[in-house]
């Protein structure tokens, strides 16, 4: 489980510590191998075996070598766990019987130092050249999570399950151990629409794909939020702010009305249950969006009738699930201002037994109230950074949306305060933005773009890691959809030129396309002034329909049509 903690064990062992930047020719690896034996540690875990595997299976997708188990090889890889390097550290090494030896302190630690040997080995037709990098890196940040939001027939409810669970490995190996998700109860009538059975069934899913491999798992529920067919006596009051920035969404219920109370408690305590297999390893309490209530008992929200329901749902949380962390977000706490930071900061202060930690962010600056106070209760606290709708509509609808000296430079904001956080997801069209956050997590001080760059290295080749770079740096400027510039034209030429040195299997997959369709799309809206209309802009959105499984998506996250008149 990850540990909330206010206090962090940083010290010089945080982050990346290179010891060998540049492997001596010599014992330790060949320069290129097209044959690998895995040596696990002995008497594996399940969750060992798991890890062993998945590296295995993703040397040989990259590239022919062959993972065997007996004969010659041309590079034999030693697994172990050496409990001492920090906590969810790892370390590379040369073994000292040949070969190279990656050490996890623990099981995590492991599965990251398999994903830093992936990406910095260099993947070519029938083999591979070897990780070169060397050295021992521990993370700053102990919860390093995602949200991955399963509702609008989105890329994470829609796509094959299968495929999703692919992508909760991807982001595995980058650094995140713990998954969040989302049971949208105002989509269904009840617990037992068919509807709400597939979306359950891919939330398990998603959480045994990462328990696999020993991450963590919760669920991130707006605290008020109910079925469709909830009656209407015990329904919300409306806020009435003339600023309101706390959107109504969802169909909500009153908790100080004695039968709204009990219909949460009854309903949160039959969506618990649905998760007893995999289990559940916290719970993220959310005031806005979906939820609120603007009755003269419930307000203020965040500090009033939010805290009493999220006190109770804390309670059958940890005696459904012994050891859970109950955390408690504070998202548009204050808007318009009420006394809701104060108000917390007061209950916490008097009784803050019950919470882990507390969640903080917002739709542009960071919150000034935890910058300028200390975190109400002495909590941990969290980020929940907007990397999918900041910007642009609709979401992901134009291809990749890096935004790297955007999140960069509200994660200095706070960095020196967070002990890590969840990125809300909506799709895949923001992975570069969730590898950007999970690696800000393990290294409080990593650049954006030296990130960017050992992206662009890992998922596509070392050889374009500057071209692409580039025209992330392009996208960025060009974010806005009415501000789009001729520098578009230079970014698709930039990704044209890198995607012809790339082969067919990188240049097909998603996260190429992505990347690549941002370009054209781009271009083309600088050529036609910002009118979405032509052919090729009807070709990249169909074919973003597809990567996205998109087609009967709510129009927020489905691709822009274009009129057959155009």
């Amino acid at each position: 489980m990850f540990i909330l903690a206010a206090v962090l064990l940083c010290g010089s062992m945080s982050g990346d510590v290179p010891r060998l930047p540049q492997l001596a020719p010599g014992w330790g690896a060949p320069d290129r191998v097209a044959s690998v034996r895995l040596h696990p540690p002995s008497g594996a875990s399940p969750v060992l075996k798991n890890i062993a595997d998945l590296l295995a299976r993703r040397i040989g997708e990259r590239c022919g070598a062959r993972v065997i188990t007996e004969g010659r090889v041309d590079l034999d890889l030693y697994l172990d766990i050496e409990p001492g390097i920090g906590s969810e550290g790892y370390a590379i090494s040369n073994s000292p019987l040949g070969g190279i030896r990656i050490a996890g302190n623990d099981e995590r630690g492991l599965l990251y130092g398999a994903g830093k040997f992936l990406r910095t080995s260099e993947f070519e037709g029938q083999g591979f050249v070897p990780s070169r990098w060397r050295g021992r890196s521990v993370p700053d940040c102990p919860a390093r999570g995602i949200y991955f939001a399963v509702h609008f027939n989105n890329y994470h409810e829609a796509a094959p399950t299968a495929e999703v669970e692919r992508y909760v490995e991807d982001l595995a190996l980058w650094g995140m151990n713990a998954v969040a998700c989302n049971f949208p109860p105002q989509q269904f009538t009840g617990l037992d629409d068919p509807a709400a059975r597939r979306n359950i069934e891919k939330i398990r899913r998603l959480f045994s794909a990462a328990k696999r491999l020993g991450l963590d798992a919760g669920l991130l529920e707006a605290a008020n939020c109910a079925f469709t067919s909830a009656p209407e006596k015990i329904r919300y009051s409306p806020f009435n702010d003339a600023l309101n920035r706390r959107s109504n969404f969802g169909i909500l219920i009153c908790p100080s009305k004695p039968e709204g109370h009990e219909y949460l408690l009854k309903f949160w305590d039959a969506v618990l249950d649905e998760f007893k297999d995999p289990g559940l390893d916290f719970f993220v309490s959310w005031p806005y969006d979906e939820g609120g209530c603007g009755c003269a008992q419930c307000r203020p929200w965040g500090a009033r009738g939010f805290l009493n329901l999220s006190r109770d749902i804390a309670g059958l949380a940890r005696e459904k699930y012994p050891g859970s962390r109950f955390v408690l977000s504070t998202w548009l706490y204050d808007t318009p201002p009420e006394g809701e930071w104060e108000g917390l900061s007061r209950a916490l202060a008097a009784d803050g037994s019950w919470v882990d930690a507390v969640m903080a962010d917002a739709h542009e600056d960071f919150p000034r109230y935890p910058l300028d106070h200390p975190t109400p209760g002495g909590k941990a606290l969290l980020n929940f950074p907007e990397i999918s709708m900041w910007g642009q509509s609709p979401w992901g609808g134009y291809g990749a949306n890096p935004l790297p000296a955007r999140f960069e430079r509200l994660w200095r904001q706070a960095s020196s305060r967070l002990s890590g956080g969840f990125p809300y997801s909506e799709g895949i069209f923001e992975d570069i933005n969730k590898v950007l956050c999970l690696q800000f997590y393990w290294s409080r001080s990593r650049a954006a773009m030296d990130i960017v760059r050992e992206y662009a290295a890992a998922e596509f080749s070392p050889a374009v890691a500057d071209d692409v770079a580039e025209a992330v740096r392009v996208f960025e400027t060009n974010h806005a959809r009415d501000r789009v510039g001729e520098s578009a034209v230079g970014a698709c030429a930039l990704m044209a030129k890198a995607g012809g040195r790339l082969p067919p299997g990188i240049r097909e997959g998603w996260r190429w396309r992505i990347l690549a369709l941002r370009a054209r799309i781009d271009r083309e809206l600088y050529r036609n002034r910002g009118k979405i209309r032509g052919a090729e802009l009807a070709r990249a959105f169909a074919e973003l329909t597809a990567i996205y499984h998109a087609q009967d998506a709510l129009d927020a996250v489905r691709p822009p049509h274009v009129p057959a008149s155009n």
